[in-house]
C-alpha cells in the first residue's frame, strides 16, 4: 500500500468542498491517531473501507466522521460503499427504482425537509432515525425525486 500525504492544502481543498471549516473536529494525540490509522487498515475490504465500518470506527474512537475520512485519505485509501447507496466499488445506478417501492413515509418526510432546504448526508441519517427507518430508505425516496444528497459525513463528496 502507497502512503499518500494528506497536507494542509489537500485539507482546505477538501473543507471547501464538504463545507465544514474542520473546527469541530476535536485535537487528537499521535496515540489515537496511530490506532485510528491501525483499526481504518484493520477493517479494509480489498482494500477499500466501507463507510459503515468508518462510521463504526469514528463510534469507536469517539471522533468527528472527519477524521475517519481524513485518516483514510493519508492512507491513500478510499471509501466504498455508501449507506445511502451513493457509491460503491462499482458505480452507483439507480435506474432500477421504478422496480423498488418506495416507502411512502420516507417520501412525505423527504417533502417536508426538502421545505426546510437541501439534503445533506447527515440530514438523511437524522430524518431516518426521526421517522424509524434506514437510512438508505430515505434516500431511495430522495433518488425517486431526483434529490441529491450532499456533504458526505466523512468527507469524500
Amino acid at each position: 500500500m502507497i502512503r499518500r500525504e494528506f497536507n494542509d492544502k489537500d485539507r482546505i481543498k477538501k473543507r471547501a468542498r464538504i463545507g465544514s471549516t474542520g473546527a469541530s473536529t476535536v485535537p487528537v494525540d499521535r496515540e489515537t491517531l496511530t490506532g485510528l490509522e491501525n483499526a481504518v487498515k484493520a477493517k479494509l475490504d480489498n482494500g477499500y473501507l466501507p463507510c459503515a465500518r468508518a462510521f463504526g470506527i469514528a463510534k469507536e474512537f469517539k471522533v468527528a466522521l472527519t477524521m475517519v475520512g481524513d485518516t483514510a485519505d493519508g492512507l491513500g485509501l478510499r471509501i466504498s460503499n455508501c449507506q445511502l447507496d451513493c457509491f460503491k466499488v462499482d458505480k452507483t445506478i439507480n435506474h432500477d427504482l421504478d422496480k423498488k417501492t418506495i416507502n411512502q413515509k420516507a417520501l412525505e418526510a423527504l417533502d417536508v425537509s426538502l421545505a426546510e432546504g437541501p439534503l445533506s448526508c447527515l440530514g438523511a441519517f437524522q430524518l431516518a432515525k426521526q421517522i424509524g427507518l434506514r437510512p438508505m430508505d430515505v434516500a431511495d425516496a430522495a433518488n425517486s425525486r431526483h434529490v441529491k444528497i450532499h456533504n458526505c459525513q466523512l468527507g469524500c463528496w
